[in-house]
């Protein structure tokens, strides 16, 4: 017999709330064509790892306030590892055929963008919310990112949450780049989105990382070798 409370025949369909998950899906008979199930249950589900990612970004920020900086690392990991399992997730919308996503789009979707989720919002501000931790950690090691890149092995703990950053966004620039070609490849590059905008307007955010001094200091570090070919 289950012990948890709350709906369902066993303490894990309690516990996952199963029912009610399904619940937030449209039933059959209200779906405008059988795909559109597919394209709720992946929104659905991303918008939960979304959150997570910001959850976890917030303890990440306490870490680095911490100076615990192998577990903020070790956090980031978790961020960039979820991450990319939304990106392999949104690829599953691209066995819909385009003229039947065009079917649900004009008819349930409303005037809703993917701009405009929420766990997708709280993603673009990590940034600035990890990068002001990030620097007053170096300032209290008086060291400077081009320090950290001349000499990672003396300063092993900044330069594995360097890479760590560095992962993260990379990664985020991958997903965004992953959804502007799925978008091109069922609407197309000149479709405008339920909000009016262009869908080639996806490929700025493919080129705005997180973190752009990060990649800075390579170029950088790479140009106080004065390479020549």
């Amino acid at each position: 017999m289950p012990i948890l409370e709350g709906r369902g025949d066993t303490d894990y369909e309690r516990y996952v709330r199963v029912r009610e998950l399904l619940e937030l899906l449209k039933s059959p008979d209200q779906l405008a064509h059988p795909d559109e199930r597919l394209f709720q249950t992946m929104h659905q589900s991303a918008e939960l790892w979304l959150h997570q990612v910001d959850y976890e970004i917030e303890r990440t920020v306490s870490s680095i306030e911490a100076d615990q900086l192998h577990a903020a690392a070790d956090l980031l990991n978790r961020c960039r590892d979820i991450v990319r399992l939304l990106r392999e997730q949104i690829v599953i919308l691209e066995t819909m055929a385009p003229v039947d996503y065009h079917v649900f789009r004009t008819s349930s979707l409303g005037r809703g963008s993917g701009q405009e989720s929420p766990g997708f919002q709280k993603l673009l501000a990590a940034g600035p919310k990890l990068w002001r931790p990030f620097e007053a950690a170096m300032a209290r090691r008086g060291v400077t990112l081009l320090e950290i890149e001349r000499e990672p092995r003396t300063h092993y703990e900044l330069f594995r949450l360097v890479q760590a950053l560095m992962d993260y966004d990379e990664a985020f620039l991958n997903w965004r780049f992953t959804h502007m070609r799925l978008a091109f490849r069922i609407i197309g590059s000149r479709v405008l989105s339920l909000k009016g905008v262009p869908a080639a307007q996806l490929d700025t955010g493919t080129r705005e990382p997180l973190f752009p001094q990060l990649w800075e200091t390579i170029s950088q570090l790479t140009a106080e070798f004065k390479p020549s070919y």
